[in-house]
Parts: structure tokens; C-alpha cells; sequence
């Protein structure tokens, strides 16, 4: 049995929400608590157990559903090892986070203060360099309550992925398939409202060496939102090059998203492209943006200034696809409808970003994010929108 324990201080301020075209300004105050117990038998079980708590304070309009909780049951899961040996096959039950190792369609929603978990069944089976994922379950809902978190019976995910990993004589090559199939009651696009249900089948290519790193992701999307048809397309990458023999050890990058946009209004289809569970700092710490009739390119560097501090620092120049499209924010709704004029220049986002880890068990992070609204969205009267965030985490 092995004991842990997070605690989390984070303070971020945010100047002119929605590019100063609804909200207010704030500076909120947040709070994680984390603490589990994992037992592992001697013949591979394993239980898993993990409570949370959360508090929030200063948010505009309100805090959202995930960033304030009483102590709550964050994870309970079994392993039961199904097989063993040169083939292994877990069964893993209950209430679990959902790690797809880079995929950017289902991300653990770290950046908010209560983390993104499901009601699930999930089975792994590895074999050599192969390794096949099978899950169907529902996301938990959160409540501010002790105790009174429930799965989300009018929501559903299931999925599954094949991966295929090749070493080299510097790194990795990993090769994986994978398909999402989502149903939910309600989603909010400029085309269509309603109930949706959603099937993403999608490739990934990552490779990893001593100097280069780089990983590329490509999906199409099909299904029905209200009476509409989806269809939609997404890729997205991220490429790194870096030389240790240099001094700061830079790593020079640059990352590109795509998420297709409906193109007419006047169709039976909805072709903006849905990220499913993302991560709520898709482009940078500042969650202003939302993936989804946008292309976006971010040139950025990296480096060490010694074993303890990493700082970061570029811009992403955001681009809407379709003139009869909106742009979105979080959670995925409208902010600007389109309507077939105007600009395609939507954004750009710079920012700066230092991360000190002076021990194992503590991290200081400090980031800024100068939001600047370009043609397509200051023609709707927006204005520059700046964030701050401090951020203190101990492990134990």
C-alpha cells in the first residue's frame, strides 16, 4: 500500500473576458486537495482510491460546476489482471481519469480545479509492441456536495485505440488507431442545437529521438446533431527541435491546429468539428478560445536555465475557417456568430511562461497571456484581453 497526497494554490486573473464582449473582470483564488490510496496484491490486483476537494473564490459571473466541490470520491478503481506473461490483459473498473497518451481529443482537464473523470469499463491488452484499448462509460457530474457526485446518465463515451510502438536507435516510433463515439443531450453550435451523437475516427503518428520530437493527429468526424448530419474534419501537430550541446538547451517549436467550420447554414450538415473532452488551455494557459472553425499555427521556444527552471514563451495566430461560421469559446459556444463576411483573422495570443521545480514535491508556475483580437472579431467591437496566473503545487 503506498499513501499520497496534492495540494494545489492557483490565482488567475482574467482582464476583459470574452475579448470585452460579455463578462466582467475577475481574479479568482483556487484551492485542490488530493489525497489516495493505492494497494497492489502479489498477484497483480490493484485498488485504487483518491478523494478531492475544491474551492473557488472570485470567479465571474459564478464558478463553473468543476471548480468547487466538498470532499468527494475523485477515483475508485480495481485492476484485475485477466492475463499475464508475454500477453497482459487488465480489466480496469469503477471511476477512473482517462489518459490516451497525447491524444488531443480527451484530456484530463488538469488546468481546471476538479479533474475530469468517468464511470467506466476499461480494458487494456498488450502484447509485445502491440497494445489494444477498449472503454465505454459516462463522465461524472459535479456537484458541490460531499459525497454527491454521480455519473452523467444522459451522457456517454466509448472508444477504442490500437497502438503500435517501433524503437530506434535514438527514441520511438508509435503508430495508433483509434475511434471515440460520443452521445450527449444538448450541444451548441452556430448551425445546429440539440442532442448529438458523434463518431470520431481518427490516426496518430508521434516520433521521438535525441534532437526531434514531433507528433501529428488527424480525425474525421461523422453522426447528427438535432436533425443535421455531422461531418467534420480535424488535424493538428506539434514539432520540436532541440540540441543539448547548447547552452539554455532550447527547444525551438511549433505546433498547428485545424478543426473544420460549417460552411452554410442553408445544408442538412454540421461541419464544425467537435474536441470532445479537451483541454480547457487548448492554445495557451488562457482559456478564451475553443477549437472548432479554426486553424491555428503557434511558433514557440523553450529552454533551461538550469535544472530547476524551464521558461516558455510564443504566439498563436488564430485564424477562423468558414465566414458562415462562429467563433467559439469555452465550453464550446458561440461568441461571434459568423455570417458569410467580415475577415478571417480571429486572433492572436502571446505569451510567456516559467515553471521553477526546486525539489521533486514542489512547482511554482507563472504565466501571462496578452490576448489581442484581430479584424473578425474587433469589426464585432471586441478588445484586448489579458491573464495572469501563480500557481503553487506540493506533492507528498
Amino acid at each position: 500500500m503506498t499513501l499520497g497526497a496534492e495540494y494545489r494554490l492557483r490565482v488567475e486573473t482574467l482582464d476583459d473576458p470574452s475579448f470585452g464582449l460579455r463578462g466582467e473582470s475577475y481574479t479568482a483564488l483556487d484551492h485542490r486537495w488530493l489525497a489516495h490510496a493505492d494497494f497492489h496484491g502479489a498477484s497483480g490486483a490493484r485498488l485504487f482510491l483518491q478523494l478531492s476537494a475544491a474551492a473557488d473564490d472570485g470567479r465571474r459571473p459564478a464558478p463553473r460546476p468543476f471548480d468547487r466541490s466538498a470532499l468527494d470520491l475523485a477515483q475508485a478503481f480495481v485492476d484485475l489482471p485477466l492475463a499475464t506473461g508475454d500477453s497482459r490483459l487488465l480489466l480496469r473498473l469503477g471511476r477512473q481519469e482517462l489518459d490516451l497518451h497525447g491524444n488531443r481529443l480527451v484530456a484530463t482537464r488538469d488546468a481546471a480545479n476538479l479533474r475530469r473523470a468517468f464511470d467506466m469499463v476499461l480494458a487494456n491488452f498488450a502484447r509485445g509492441s502491440l497494445t489494444a484499448l477498449g472503454f465505454v462509460g459516462r463522465p461524472v457530474r459535479n456537484e458541490a456536495g460531499a459525497f454527491d457526485d454521480r455519473r452523467d446518465n444522459d451522457e456517454r463515451f466509448a472508444g477504442a485505440s490500437v497502438e503500435l510502438s517501433s524503437p530506434t536507435a535514438s527514441g520511438a516510433d508509435t503508430f495508433t488507431a483509434f475511434y471515440f463515439d460520443r452521445t450527449r443531450p444538448r450541444a451548441v453550435f452556430q448551425d445546429a442545437v440539440g442532442p448529438e451523437r458523434r463518431r470520431t475516427y481518427g490516426v496518430r503518428f508521434s516520433r521521438t529521438s535525441s534532437n526531434l520530437d514531433a507528433a501529428l493527429q488527424a480525425a474525421y468526424q461523422s453522426g447528427h446533431v438535432a436533425a443535421k448530419q455531422a461531418r467534420a474534419r480535424g488535424l493538428a501537430g506539434d514539432f520540436g527541435y532541440r540540441n543539448a550541446d547548447w547552452i539554455l538547451q532550447p527547444r525551438f517549436g511549433v505546433s498547428f491546429g485545424y478543426a473544420s467550420g460549417d460552411q452554410t447554414t442553408a445544408d442538412n450538415v454540421v461541419g464544425t468539428f467537435d474536441v470532445l473532452y479537451p483541454n480547457l488551455s487548448y492554445f495557451t494557459d488562457a482559456p478564451v478560445f475553443y477549437p472548432g472553425n479554426t486553424m491555428d499555427i503557434q511558433p514557440n521556444i523553450s529552454a533551461h536555465v538550469n535544472t530547476e527552471l524551464t521558461v516558455q514563451s510564443g504566439c498563436d495566430f488564430i485564424h477562423r475557417l468558414d465566414a458562415d461560421d462562429a467563433v467559439y469559446e469555452p465550453p464550446g459556444i458561440p461568441l461571434v456568430r459568423g455570417d458569410g463576411m467580415g475577415s478571417h483573422a480571429a486572433a492572436t495570443l502571446c505569451f510567456g511562461k516559467a515553471i521553477w521545480r526546486p525539489t521533486p514535491n514542489i512547482e511554482l508556475t507563472a504565466a501571462y497571456v496578452h490576448a489581442r483580437p484581430e479584424s473578425f472579431l474587433i469589426s464585432a467591437g471586441a478588445t484586448a484581453t489579458d491573464y495572469w496566473l501563480a500557481q503553487l503545487a506540493l506533492k507528498f
